[in-house]
């Protein structure tokens, strides 16, 4: 069978050593637009031998003179690549309102199949020793020249296949990533001893059969053993040297639960989200199949918030919980039954409250004046000025 590089040899007269040039320049000519001031550009380089393609989706009215923070997002096993985590995660549409680039690469296609080398997992990619890592770092630098990036702000989300391969990323890369949010995922590589240590937000649901909370053979099309996500944050922990572990900053048996890992090394933290509804899906966003998503929070927009706090510089922390400690602002009480107070608020004029699926409920001045009594018992955000901070309703 004559492959691609065979007839464009073949039709028109090229010489094999300018064939990937060619190739190179078809690819980076396919762009894609959205919609006014959207664009997707599906894109390729050329590593180990083979073409490696990625869509990157630039925000609404990006600027070349303006730097962006980077998300890259890890698509699960399968046959369609970037296009499942686009849809059901709706980054793109994320990147638009928040004003970050989200870049979306896809796995070598094999036997059909594109899978991630995340370890012990998945095959063909394992089998074939396809090395994602190294395909990961050629597109970093790749996008560091070529676009406008902010390159203490990288950070790295996946679901499933793709949620393994981000643990990976941070254990081989953690210089480069200044955090990651898997979804529905797990750590199948060992031993995990990352360079520093990078923050982690995640998410699972108790329902979850394909990459089981408590740990066991998968019973989705990979089929291995995956370790419990406790046992896989003790590791975690173990390494960050966290001195404070799984602690539940929020529980709700009908809703989810928020665990917590702090005080660690690099000013690290781990925040994971566990529902008690969905399944192997992504919270908040659209359905892929009939497997059911959870609609107790939106993954989306929490990770969101969480990147917002970390960059690769020593892991400092910008949220509202760090910044009480030096005594610049302080809300109180939290937890809260109906007025949320603030110590000097001296130079903050607006303050916004939102629930954790990014619903705005209240916005306006003189927040220590308003009633909020008639909301619901649990976690909602406080943005003052461009930092954000979890407050809790009792």
């Amino acid at each position: 069978m004559i492959n691609f590089e065979q007839s464009i040899q073949k039709i028109m007269g090229i010489k094999k050593n300018s064939i990937s040039f060619l190739i190179w320049v078809l690819f980076s000519l396919i762009v894609i637009p959205e919609a006014a001031g959207q664009t997707n550009i599906y894109d390729s380089i050329f590593i180990d031998g083979r073409w490696r393609t990625f869509l990157t989706h630039l925000p609404s009215g990006y600027h070349p003179a303006i730097e962006y923070p980077l998300v890259l997002a890890f698509h699960s096993s399968g046959s369609s690549g970037y296009s499942s985590i686009q849809y059901q995660s709706r980054l793109s549409i994320k990147s638009d309102s928040s004003r970050f680039i989200v870049v979306y690469p896809e796995a070598v296609s094999l036997k059909g199949k594109r899978t991630w080398n995340a370890g012990d997992c998945c095959a063909p990619a394992t089998t074939s020793q396809i090395d994602d890592v190294a395909f990961v770092n050629a597109i970093l630098n790749h996008l560091f020249v070529k676009l406008k990036i902010d390159t203490i702000r990288v950070y790295a989300t996946g679901f499933s296949d793709g949620a393994l391969f981000c643990y990976r990323l941070a254990n081989e890369l953690s210089h480069r990533f200044a955090a990651i949010a898997p979804v529905a995922g797990g750590l199948v590589q060992y031993p995990w001893n990352p360079s520093k240590a990078v923050p982690i937000i995640s998410f699972h649901s108790y329902k979850d059969i394909n990459i089981k909370y408590n740990g066991g053979i998968s019973e989705g099309s990979v089929g291995i053993f995956m370790p419990s996500q406790d046992s896989m944050f003790q590791v975690i922990s173990d390494q960050y040297a966290c001195k404070r572990k799984k602690q539940t900053i929020y529980h709700n048996a009908s809703t989810f639960n928020l665990f917590k890992y702090s005080s660690c090394n690099c000013r690290s933290v781990i925040d994971q989200y566990v529902s008690y509804d969905g399944d192997h899906s992504w919270p908040g966003g659209l359905q892929l199949s009939s497997i059911p998503v959870s609609g107790a929070m939106n993954a989306t927009f929490l990770m969101w918030q969480f990147f917002q706090e970390f960059t690769t510089t020593n892991c400092l922390m910008t949220d509202l919980d760090e910044v009480q400690d030096n005594g610049d602002v302080i809300l109180y009480p939290n937890p809260f039954s109906s007025q949320i107070r603030i110590l000097d608020s001296k130079g903050f004029d607006t303050f916004v409250l939102s629930d954790l699926l990014g619903n705005k409920l209240w916005s306006g001045q003189n927040l220590d004046h308003q009633d909020f009594s008639y909301l619901n018992k649990g976690l909602y955000l406080i943005q003052i000025g461009n930092k954000k901070v979890k407050v809790l309703k009792d």
